[in-house]
């Protein structure tokens, strides 16, 4: 099964866990299966006439059983519940690193909260399958076998009577599955769609409040829950029919077991506690066989959730090359040429999705057969107007979209495609973004991205001593006596001004202090003395740095050595 080999690996990981797991599912097997055996054997003999003794003697080992198997579930609770969390989580983040590695383009054209809702559910659901299939196969599997033996031996009749209900079960799952793969997966499509409108509503709210645009924003909700209600109902009417047929199967199944069983007793072929030994048997066939039935329709919702995230790893990851440098001497671009509309498609958009994806646009390149030189020693700024491709040349100049631009951009005479990008950007780039997006944590981690500075510390000692100098450029100072490195940024970075968030984006590269320093319109929220004094650090530190600077700010191009006009 194809869930299987997709999860194997999870399984392995928890291997000495899934061993205990069946050994005490084998063990409730064999309890269930014995405890008709004693049932029966105790009504045969209070039929017979037994005394007091047999009678406590069969509530000890009744009772015993039922204990043994109480114990018994307990444990298999708890280590179906470290299994499922800790395999789940295992394959949530699987997923989650594969879409950090996609082209930036793939990631910007989808919905964050879809992608999260989508990853976290079908992660959810293929684990959980795979531990109750794995449980239940195993229990059932045996609750048929063994039974089926018994009553193969003791009666023949009842025998192919069940084989007969057992073809029907198998029968009905053939004819429906694909029905029921289709509605489920529509069903998930419409619930991931219908949970990102509504988180939209709060994600926009400042928006929506500036412009009170509350109704014409909910009616977005609204649409897609009309059509998430549709897809609802239609699942549960496929579900409910699939089960109903069940209960019908199963109801005529039992009938026939009271008319054979009831003409048997009759007759005096059986005693009551064979006839009851027999009717436990036959429903455990019964139930087992369902469960099968019911299996199938698991399947079919596991194998949607198995497909939809089977595409997010069917789109593959940005190209990595394996050279390293040490330095960086000079970035040079040579007739590079972009256009966001000429990316790969999706893995999971069918073959006649709109054309614009994977073909090349007709519209205008953003980036149009772009050449310059950067070098280290100098200070450039990359001036011009809005929508002219600044931001998106720092984007291809940093190795962000990797596989989708022509021409050539080289570190050190060697091209990007070749080199460890990703180990490049974290040894030997800082970037500033023009609206800095910090993380919900102390400034500390914002700036270093770990916690090792002591949390709760305020004063200027627990401040590291390369900082001073930075925060005292960015005039920080009255910032940080008043709240420290330890200060937390809430999640949308609403206990900061403008100019705050500013300030942390540009530390956090000074802090660095890389080879490559890249600022994306980092004045704009400076006041008119902090901007000087930082402009004239950074042409102290310029030597053994390339420095570039996106700006419209007509000192700050001033003070550079190069203007790069888009």
């Amino acid at each position: 099964m194809k869930i299987f080999l997709f999860c194997k690996q999870y399984l392995s990981a928890q291997k000495y866990r899934v061993a205990v797991f069946v050994i005490l599912t084998l063990l409730s097997s064999a309890i269930g299966i014995i405890s008709p055996y004693i049932v029966g054997k105790f009504l045969d003999n209070l039929v017979a006439g037994a005394d007091k003794q047999v009678i406590f003697r069969f509530c000890i080992i009744y009772g015993g059983f039922n204990i043994l198997k109480i114990i018994k579930d307990y444990i298999n609770s708890i280590m179906f519940t470290k299994m499922q969390v800790q395999m789940s989580y295992d394959l949530n983040m699987r997923a989650i690193k594969h879409v950090q590695s996609m082209s930036l383009s793939f990631i910007n054209r989808k919905d964050g909260l879809y992608l999260n809702q989508r990853i976290n559910i079908d992660s959810l659901n293929l684990i959980t399958f795979c531990l109750t299939t794995l449980q239940g196969i195993v229990t059932n599997f045996i609750l048929i076998i063994v039974p089926f033996v018994i009553l193969l031996v003791s009666n023949r009749l009842i025998t192919v009577l069940m084989v007969g209900f057992m073809f029907v079960y198998i029968a009905l799952y053939l004819g429906l599955r694909g029905w029921l793969y289709r509605v489920g997966l529509i069903f998930k499509e419409s619930q991931a769609k219908l949970q990102a409108k509504l988180y939209e509503q709060l994600r926009h709210i400042k928006l929506i409040k500036v412009n009170s645009v509350q109704p014409e924003m909910n009616s977005r909700a609204e649409e897609s829950f009309a059509d998430f209600r549709v897809k609802a109902i239609r699942s549960q009417r496929a579900n409910f029919i699939y089960s109903s047929l069940d209960g019908i199967i199963s109801t005529l199944a039992q009938i026939t077991l009271f008319v054979v069983g009831g003409l048997q007793v009759a007759k005096g072929n059986f005693t009551v506690g064979m006839f009851t030994v027999f009717f436990s048997y036959f429903s455990m066939i019964i139930k087992s066989t369902r469960y099968f039935y019911g299996l199938g329709s698991a399947y079919q919702n596991a194998l949607s959730s198995y497909d939809r995230i089977k595409s997010i790893f069917k789109y593959p990851s940005e190209s990595r090359g394996s050279k390293m440098i040490e330095d960086v001497d000079c970035i040079e671009l040579q007739d590079v040429s972009f256009d966001y509309n000429a990316v790969l498609p999706d893995a999971d958009e069918p073959a006649d999705a709109e054309p614009t994806e994977g073909t090349e646009s007709k519209e205008a390149k953003v980036i149009d057969s772009f050449s310059a030189k950067f070098e280290k020693g100098n200070l450039y700024a990359i001036a011009g107007p809005n929508g002219t491709g600044k931001s998106t040349l720092i984007g291809l100049l940093i190795g962000l979209y990797i596989d989708e631009y022509t021409g050539a951009i080289k570190y050190n005479d060697v091209s990007i495609r070749e080199l460890d990008m990703v180990s490049v950007r974290k040894k030997l780039i800082g970037f500033a973004e023009q609206e800095p997006l910090l993380v919900n944590a102390s400034v500390w981690y914002n700036l270093a991205y770990n916690d090792h500075i002591g949390s709760g510390e305020s004063d200027s000692a627990s401040i590291p001593h390369a900082l001073i100098e930075y925060i005292d450029t960015l005039n920080m100072k009255s910032f940080i006596d008043q709240n420290g490195l330890s200060f937390i940024v809430n999640d949308k970075n609403t206990n900061l001004s403008g100019g705050e968030k500013q300030k942390i984006a540009i530390l956090k590269v000074l802090y660095k202090n890389p080879a490559v320093m890249i600022f994306d319109e980092p004045t704009s929220a400076l006041d008119k003395d902090t901007t000087g004094k930082f402009i004239d650090y950074l042409q102290r530190i310029k030597d053994d740095k390339i420095i570039i600077i996106v700006t419209h700010d007509e000192y700050v191009q001033r003070r550079c050595d190069a203007i790069i006009q888009m």
